[in-house]
């Protein structure tokens, strides 16, 4: 892995255990579009000069049009030097994608859109052939017996070494917000 790709990772994962946990406790937080605009304004705040030095930008909704998928959030990398009309076509490489899910009330309709997105995030591999780092963020207002929703020898026969769970959910009546890195960056 690129030190960039190292950076990167760390800055996503703090971003969940302390940003966005504060927010949430905090109040800030309010179903998946509040996340996502915390998220996008803590990793634009934190990534700075970065993102210009590096030619980084991070879109919201960002969208795979051979797959027909619209990402929660992408860093990509741009060309702005290069002769393209269209935004979307200035993209050379995508480093991140995150997508995201802030879900309360009944366990069937969570363990559905999880397992949506987590197949989403799979297509972008299997299907989009998109080599890139993948977050899977969510939150959700039940209590639960474990936050995980993969693990590494699944995560393996897809994406060795590429994705993230950020998660958070009540244990013994507590909020938690932990990360299950399956990625092998920035762990303990």
């Amino acid at each position: 892995m690129n030190t960039l790709t190292t950076h990167l990772d760390k800055i996503i994962k703090d971003i969940w255990t302390k940003n966005i946990a504060r927010d949430y406790a905090s109040l800030h937080l309010l179903k998946e579009d509040s996340l996502k605009n915390c998220f996008y304004y803590h990793l634009r705040r934190k990534l700075g000069r970065l993102l210009k030095e590096e030619n980084l930008r991070i879109y919201p909704e960002y969208y795979f049009s051979e797959l027909g998928y619209r990402a929660d959030l992408a860093i990509v990398r741009v060309d702005p030097d290069c002769d393209e009309t269209w935004l979307k076509d200035m993209v050379t490489e995508v480093l991140a994608v995150i997508e995201l899910k802030y879900v309360g009330g009944s366990s069937e309709r969570l363990v559905q859109w999880a397992k949506r997105d987590i197949s989403k995030m799979r297509n972008y591999v299997q299907v989009g052939k998109l080599d890139c780092q993948l977050y899977f963020g969510i939150i959700y207002e039940e209590e639960c017996s474990s936050l995980a929703w993969m693990d590494k020898r699944s995560t393996n026969n897809w994406a060795a070494g590429r994705v993230t769970e950020l998660n958070a959910g009540y244990i013994n009546g507590k909020m938690k917000f932990e990360v299950n890195s399956y990625n092998g960056l920035n762990e303990g």
